[in-house]
């Protein structure tokens, strides 16, 4: 199976709306983590929890931040958009000395010191999100990232099995985990429910998820399943941003654009 190499960044630039939190509306349609409805799931047909997808936890809640805490982290997220690593890391530090507690900013500083190639500084970063807010997903999925990279195969796989305890319906998580199983543990076949429960959250449309389901059922001598009719949109519910902020690369990997993705405290 062909991966495309995974670059260390993933695109998870928080967003103001993110960053500080999003509480779940009336009205609104549940979504994963990269925006697409999510989808009720039948006991038995997936690893997922049977059921309408729950909300993202870390988008739950809405902190009060002041108005030079939302300038400066707005100037910081467009400074790294432009690779202005100096500038974005001056600001969200002082974003971080104002208030210590948006697990966003610091999310984003890990993302600037792995950018730079200081992996230690983003380890501590991404750690440092987690304690400022246990259900940043991303962070989870940044430090693993990080230890994959090093060759900590079983500290990976433990943040990724982390990040899915806090939410089953985490996209980023699956596939993260699923390339770790397949491409460094020799663990294909606890890959492909990984793989295809993010497919599945991503209501069936990626044809680079489909051909690494395709060929690992291959390579483990499984007939594909038939396809199931289109399932029922979930109820209402609320988002998380696109990985984090957008919509993220191939996983274990990044794209390396700042994106606009990720809640807070």
């Amino acid at each position: 199976m062909k991966f495309t190499k995974l670059i260390a960044l993933m695109s998870v630039l928080v967003s103001l709306s993110v960053l500080f939190g999003c509480s779940a509306g009336a009205g609104k349609k549940a979504k994963t983590a990269s925006g697409d409805a999510a989808s009720t799931v039948a006991a038995g047909d997936s690893i997922l929890p049977a059921g309408p997808a729950t909300p993202n936890p870390y988008l739950q809640n809405k902190p009060s931040v002041s108005r030079s805490v939302q300038q400066n982290f707005t100037d910081a997220t467009r400074a790294m958009r432009n690779k202005q690593w100096v500038q974005a890391e001056s600001l969200l530090q002082k974003v971080i000395a104002e208030n210590n507690k948006l697990s966003g900013a610091y999310l984003n500083l890990g993302l600037v010191y792995r950018a730079q190639k200081e992996d230690k500084r983003a380890a501590q970063a991404f750690n440092d999100a987690i304690v400022a807010n246990h259900t940043n997903l991303d962070a989870y999925n940044q430090l693993a990232i990080l230890q994959r990279e090093a060759g900590n195969f079983a500290g990976a796989e433990t943040n990724y099995k982390k990040a899915l305890s806090l939410w089953a319906f985490h996209p980023e998580s699956h596939k993260n985990i699923a390339i770790l199983y397949d491409l460094y543990m020799g663990k294909s076949a606890e890959a492909l429910p990984h793989y295809e429960a993010y497919l599945q959250l991503l209501g069936g449309e990626d044809k680079q998820a489909t051909s690494w389901i395709a060929d690992l059922q291959r390579r483990l001598g499984i007939a594909p399943k038939p396809k199931a009719a289109a399932p029922a949109e979930a109820a209402p519910a609320e988002e998380p941003p696109a990985a984090t902020e957008e919509s993220p690369a191939p996983a274990d990997s990044t794209t390396e654009t700042p994106a606009e993705d990720v809640s807070d405290e």
